[in-house]
């Protein structure tokens, strides 16, 4: 639009995936999803030789406008969704993808239970805060499976709602205290989110004992005669006539879902950012290369009959020969898939195939060119 802002978040442009992918798979045209790719990936280019994005962009020239960044505000639902798409899809290229910039935040942007905030072209810690979106983050981290730190983190964040009777908007970790102008709580469902998923892969009773908490303290200083009011001030507990729409669509949710899981029992769902689920099905996964179907494999003469073998079965490295007493035979690669074109040029890595002597799969370089790249 005219006038329109040039800038946009991390998030705001790399969490677009899971909905644009769901919509082509609903309506059979791949035009959304490949809208949304092309994005994520152009956005993904961008990161620092760390594995860092920043915090914000300008659409039109390319370039970074807010260097300084961590898992909250501005940035959080872009590494949601990098593994969200590895489950929903099965695209491998979402798991290198989000596999990477997990090792990455663990390293610059940890300390303890708590995580600070960086500048993505060295790690150099800029902002030492805890912001109420960064209450995700164990939810996320439950998913991967790295339950220990999940557990760590959101005991924090619970220590934290404790104390003031809700999760202030921002809290200054090097000084313990509330930062001076973002005192609010507009109902954020992160903390509930996470202490969902963390009952959910533990059964402990003692997030039913949080949840329950979270209800009071609604119930107690948020819930108006119209619906729930958002928190102007922690401190005071004064309320503004707001309510936003995520405390229905997540926060309502994630807390019913903690009492009464029936919902999911016997069901695979994937919730997006906005907690809406999308249920995970083999039909909207990538489908096996035609490499794989058994006409890759070799039949070896035995004494009654052929028998289907490959490089797998036999345990030997494939594109070699066997070693025989009286003939050598060569035996297929089980794994083999060729690259899209003959001259092996590439525009991404989905057009780049398996190698047939390592079953590495092949990735596409800068330059245009698939093959075995070491990535340093």
């Amino acid at each position: 639009m005219e006038n329109e802002t040039t800038e946009t978040s991390t998030s705001g442009c790399g969490s677009l995936i899971l909905e644009m992918g769901a919509l082509s798979r609903l309506t059979g045209d791949p035009i959304y999803e490949s809208a949304a790719l092309r994005a994520l990936r152009r956005l993904w280019s961008m990161r620092s030789s760390l594995n860092l994005l920043g915090t914000t962009l300008d659409v039109t020239t390319g370039e970074w406008i807010e260097y300084s960044s961590g898992i909250g505000a501005g940035v959080d639902s872009f590494y949601e969704y990098l593994f969200k798409a590895h489950i929903l899809f099965g695209k491998e290229d979402f798991w290198r993808m989000f596999h990477s910039a997990y090792l990455a935040v663990q390293k610059y942007f940890r300390h303890g239970p708590w995580y600070h905030e960086a500048d993505m072209r060295n790690g150099k810690a800029t902002y030492w805060q805890l912001t109420s979106l960064q209450a995700f983050w164990p939810g996320l981290q439950v998913l991967v499976g790295d339950i220990a730190a999940a557990n760590s983190s959101h005991r924090e964040f619970v220590h934290v709602w404790k104390k003031f009777g809700v999760l202030p908007e921002r809290y200054l970790l090097d000084h313990l205290m509330l930062h001076p102008t973002e005192k609010y709580y507009p109902l954020r469902p992160e903390l509930a989110e996470s202490t969902f998923y963390l009952y959910q892969a533990t059964k402990d009773p003692w997030y039913l004992e949080v949840g329950e908490s979270i209800v009071n303290s609604l119930n107690s200083y948020t819930k108006v005669d119209g619906g729930f009011a958002s928190i102007r001030d922690v401190t005071t507990m004064q309320l503004e006539d707001h309510q936003h729409s995520f405390f229905l669509a997540e926060t309502c949710k994630y807390l019913y879902l903690l009492f009464d899981d029936s919902f999911l029992v016997d069901r695979n769902y994937v919730f997006t950012t906005e907690g809406h689920p999308l249920p995970v099905l083999s039909s909207w996964h990538d489908r096996l290369p035609e490499a794989y179907i058994p006409r890759n494999w070799t039949f070896l003469p035995s004494e009654k009959q052929a028998r289907r073998a490959s490089a797998m079965t036999l345990q030997v490295c494939p594109a070699t020969s066997l070693d025989c007493r009286h003939r050598c035979q060569q035996v297929k690669s089980a794994c083999h898939i060729p690259d899209a074109r003959s001259d092996h040029r590439c525009f991404g890595d989905e057009e780049c195939g398996v190698d047939a002597t390592t079953c590495r799969r092949r990735t596409c370089s800068m330059a245009g060119y698939c093959g075995l790249w070491l990535f340093i």
